[in-house]
């Protein structure tokens, strides 16, 4: 059973009405946050991301990828997943933030592009009118497709660090893409080496109205549990499907349990440790999900109850896959540990 957690923010308590909520820009608290996760064994954390004005509570929100960056130093197994909102973005500055994290961090980043369909993140950005979803998401697949060209304009062995010469790299082992498309003309180079995973981990996340043909290519699949069958249809076995839950848990273990799906289709349980323990292994048995990713209603005390309490219960009955230092995240998924360079495959094919 594949296990994530959320970071970020306060929580995700609908009424948390604490005199002294967490800072959620204290890179200090999303250190600690990681590190209780890697303690515990989970596989990775997360980080959302988003250009939409800030509301109350919170006092904040980082960028996924800056604050992963910050977290990847004193990590050594989970795995670290951005959301990067794709849609004000150049795929060329994204390419190069991912391939950093995913070098700084052995080989354990992943990313989520993000689509920005609100007008008040397009406020932002000028008076143009926004796009239609259709556009957007169209858009974000070409973006997708430039980050991983970009990734793959780099051969494996193109760093040849030969003293003896004075040449650090083979020049001809580094490729333009020359991408032409409906929303993006990018020639490249990367200006970073391909990096351990040669692809960060893609993950996608299915919203109420995403359309399921987004699961394509993706490694990582976050999705409600009603739609986990459907899901795993369309994505075949090459993808993990991972369930959201958002969690509340109870403090002796009186409270009624609920385990019921929220305004957006989440699974949002509330009751003891025990209690969500026997859940999780229940959904697992009857649904075609490869895991769970969790949503703390209380940061960060919600963790160390997760960690302390729940994990251990399932961890009695499921095999675990161990994060050993140097493990990729795709290792860590059970995917192959590098993804292979397409280039040349991707430039014969335009050639034709």
């Amino acid at each position: 059973m594949l296990l994530g957690l959320a970071l970020g923010g306060t929580g995700w308590h609908p009424d948390d009405r604490r005199a002294s909520p967490p800072d959620p820009m204290d890179a200090g608290q999303l250190r600690r946050l990681a590190l209780e996760a890697e303690r515990g064994g989970l596989d990775l954390v997360t980080l959302d991301d988003s250009m939409a004005p800030v509301t109350a509570p919170s006092r904040g929100r980082a960028d996924a990828v800056t604050a992963l960056a910050a977290i990847a130093p004193v990590t050594r197994t989970v795995g670290l997943v951005a959301a990067v909102t794709t849609t004000y973005a150049e795929p060329f500055h994204v390419a190069r933030a991912l391939a950093t994290l995913d070098h700084i961090s052995h080989g354990r980043a992943g990313w989520c592009p993000r689509v920005a369909a609100s007008a008040a993140e397009a406020a932002h950005f000028g008076p143009e009118s926004l796009a239609g979803i259709d556009q957007l998401r169209a858009e974000a697949a070409e973006f997708t497709e430039v980050v991983t060209a970009l990734w793959d304009s780099w051969q494996d062995d193109a760093v040849i660090r030969d003293t003896a010469s004075g040449r650090f790299l083979d020049r001809a082992k580094v490729r333009p893409i020359d991408h032409v498309g409906p929303h993006f003309r990018i020639k490249g180079p990367a200006v970073v080496p391909r990096s351990p995973q040669g692809h960060p981990v893609l993950a996608t996340r299915l919203g109420p109205r995403s359309p399921l043909t987004a699961v394509h290519g993706a490694d990582l699949v976050f999705t409600e549990v009603r739609d986990a069958r459907r899901v795993r249809e369309q994505a075949g076995t090459e993808a993990r499907v991972i369930a959201e839950v958002e969690v509340h848990l109870d403090g002796d273990g009186a409270a009624a349990r609920s385990e019921r799906p929220d305004a957006a289709g989440r699974l949002r349980f509330t009751g003891s440790a025990a209690e969500l323990a026997a859940s999780l292994e229940a959904v697992s048995a009857r649904e075609p999900v490869d895991g769970f990713h969790l949503r703390a209603a209380v940061l960060p005390g919600t963790v160390e109850r997760l960690v302390q309490e729940v994990v251990p219960l399932l961890r009695r009955h499921r095999p675990v896959r161990p994060g050993t230092v140097g493990g990729s995240l795709r290792e860590r998924l059970g995917l192959p540990a590098r993804v292979p360079n397409t280039f040349p495959v991707r430039k014969a094919a335009l050639a034709r």
